[in-house]
């Protein structure tokens, strides 16, 4: 099996200058709770913010939001810490000349129908940082978002599947992911995004609605039936599918979600253009392939869409192999754009994930199932530039509160983020205060060591 994995095209270009633009907040409210419910309920402690104050705002809307959003809260809490984080990109520049017709271009996302199973490739494009975490999650771990609704309710809920993820920002910001039910879902930018206004919903972030979603959801069907609970702050869409072969495209068009599923998902595959613009683009086009005039994310999503269907399903092998060289022939550095840093595969009938970096082109694969998923030993970590080979399941470490906090303040530095030790502090606490179910009644049980 593996014989076919290390025959793939590796990938070998030089990266590209890319000029990155849209700029996130981290507005970082009250921290206790863990079900949605008002921060009133007797199992809730006051809300405290890093320095000691008491914290009371209507609304927190977002730890990556915009600028406009950003201020909003500034003026409404005064109390509030912001973090800007420049994570979504703008036009890009090639040698300082934009290029006529591209747009924001990172990420691309396939997923493959092989016997029945999903198998969901992923490519991570960017400029900034090649950086991230790996996080093994479990199950049964009490959580609760960030920030609270208009309604002054915030999150809560307890993870019913333990997942793994690889995280760009830090622990609990899932950038993909795969849970133990073969879900499994990967976030791209698109500039048409206009997310959902203020409500009595909760809001979550973009990567804690991935890791909400990946706590709790088997399906589909369940994945939408979250909009009813929660409001995602995002600049992004998604694609997504279950590990009984269904796929759905989510996106956040004029203000409200919008959902392509079933036969409104002709090709699975996803870049950085809306899907109706992207599948009409490809219906015009794909019987002579006349795709060399289009921007760098309606060709990438042409190419993925004849691959993903010209696919057969064959052995799981050949499968992964034809995800993997997928990714490569949408790679973002062959598009005069990012360079695809990250290129990942996750294999939803054996619940394995596969990866490869533009730093080290070898394969390297994680069995989720190797791992004690319960909750009552700590979460698991690896940074995914590990210098390892083939299976590194048997390298994952304990959960660390100082690697994880580095790896936060990295980001923020890269990025030119102002940002002090009681802010990021104050973020990161929040998620090292989860605890697992079985331990409410009695003395906490974190889900990260002390």
């Amino acid at each position: 099996m593996f014989k076919v994995l290390k025959s793939i095209t590796r990938p070998t270009e030089l990266n590209t200058p890319v000029a990155f633009g849209i700029a996130i907040g981290i507005a970082i409210e009250s921290l206790d709770g863990l079900a949605i419910d008002s921060d009133s309920d007797s199992d809730s402690d006051s809300d405290w913010g890093p320095l000691g104050q008491r914290v009371t705002a209507p609304e927190t809307p977002c730890i990556l939001g915009t600028y406009r959003t950003m201020e909003a809260v500034m003026h409404r809490a005064p109390f509030i810490l912001a973090i800007s984080l420049l994570v979504a990109a703008t036009s890009p520049i090639f040698a300082g000349v934009p290029q006529p017709g591209n747009r924001t271009e990172h990420c691309s996302a396939i997923v493959l129908q092989n016997n029945g199973h999903s198998v969901f490739g992923a490519n991570y494009d960017h400029t900034r940082t090649d950086e991230g975490l790996i996080f093994v999650n479990k199950r049964g771990v009490v959580k609760s978002s960030l920030n609270t609704s208009t309604a002054g309710r915030r999150a809560r809920w307890t993870s019913r599947f333990a997942s793994l993820t690889f995280n760009l920002v830090g622990f609990q910001f899932a950038w993909a992911g795969m849970n133990e039910r073969g879900l499994s879902v990967s976030t791209m930018s698109l500039d048409e995004t206009r997310y959902q206004q203020p409500d009595a919903r909760p809001p979550l972030d973009s990567g804690e609605w991935m890791q909400y979603i990946l706590d709790t959801c088997e399906t589909i069907d369940e994945v939408l039936a979250t909009d009813a609970a929660v409001r995602i702050i995002t600049v992004d869409h998604y694609l997504i599918s279950d590990r009984f072969g269904n796929a759905a495209v989510i996106e956040f068009l004029d203000g409200r979600m919008v959902a392509h599923t079933g036969p409104d998902v002709p090709v699975r595959a996803l870049t950085n253009s809306t899907y109706i613009d992207s599948c009409e683009t490809w219906e015009s086009r794909r019987g002579r392939r006349d795709y060399a005039s289009l921007d760098g994310s309606l060709h990438r999503f042409c190419l993925a869409a004849d691959r993903v269907d010209g696919f057969r399903s064959t052995s799981e092998a050949r499968a992964i192999a034809y995800a993997f060289d997928t990714l490569h022939e949408v790679r973002g550095q062959r598009f005069w754009i990012s360079p695809s840093y990250w290129s990942i595969v996750f294999d939803t009938k054996n619940l394995r994930a596969y990866y490869r970096t533009l730093r080290d082109s070898n394969i390297r694969w994680v069995n989720l199932e190797d791992f004690d998923l319960r909750c009552g030993e700590p979460a698991q970590m690896l940074d995914i530039h590990n210098g390892l080979s083939e299976d590194i399941s048997g390298a994952f470490f304990d959960f660390d509160f100082g690697l994880n906090y580095d790896h936060f303040e990295n980001f923020l530095t890269i990025w030119g983020i102002d940002h002090t030790h009681e802010s990021v502090m104050w973020t990161l606490n929040h998620f090292d205060r989860f605890s697992c179910i079985q331990s409410r009644r009695g003395s906490p049980r974190r889900v990260v060591p002390q």
